[in-house]
Parts: C-alpha cells; sequence; structure tokens
C-alpha cells in the first residue's frame, strides 16, 4: 500500500455539520494494545458520540481519528485518502 503524505483517509463532505465540542478527556483511546478489548473501546466510543449528540456517521467519523494512538494511528494514516466514508457519500 503506497503511503500518501498528508493524505487524509476520510472522505470530507461539505462542512455542514455543525459539532459539539467534546473534551479530549472524555474520549476514550486504542492503542491497539492486545490487552485493550476493541469492543469495549468501540463500545465506551459510541456512548460518548451519544453523549454530545454525534449520532450520524459523518459526526463520529470526525471525532474518531481523535482516539487512536501510537501505531493504530499510524495505520489509519497509511490508509488511502478518501477510503473512509459515510454510507451517505457511497
Amino acid at each position: 500500500m503506497e503511503k500518501v503524505e498528508g493524505a487524509f483517509p476520510i472522505m470530507e463532505t461539505n462542512g455542514d455539520t455543525k459539532m459539539r465540542n467534546i473534551s479530549p478527556s472524555s474520549l476514550p483511546y486504542f492503542h491497539g494494545l492486545t490487552s485493550k478489548d476493541t469492543d469495549i473501546f468501540l463500545i465506551e466510543f459510541v456512548v460518548i458520540c451519544r453523549t454530545y449528540d454525534y449520532t450520524n456517521d459523518e459526526k463520529m467519523l470526525k471525532i474518531f481519528p481523535s482516539t487512536l494512538k501510537d501505531a493504530t494511528l499510524h495505520w489509519f494514516m497509511g490508509l488511502p485518502r478518501d477510503s473512509i466514508t459515510t454510507w451517505d457519500q457511497m
């Protein structure tokens, strides 16, 4: 897989989505460690998103990269440009 420097894997939309601020300390973080249960991480992520009224795919996709750390963030940023979209963008 070719890494494109500066490319972002999530396809940008027209930017009309209004976002509420989520405190970074509220977000769960995923480092990719085998001791961390991915299902629990995703449940925590969805709970926080729902708490801040991030209930549609576009809002959740915008905040998701902020939860990735270390090797998982490196992997994510290596994905091809615009390779992640919402169902509405397909």
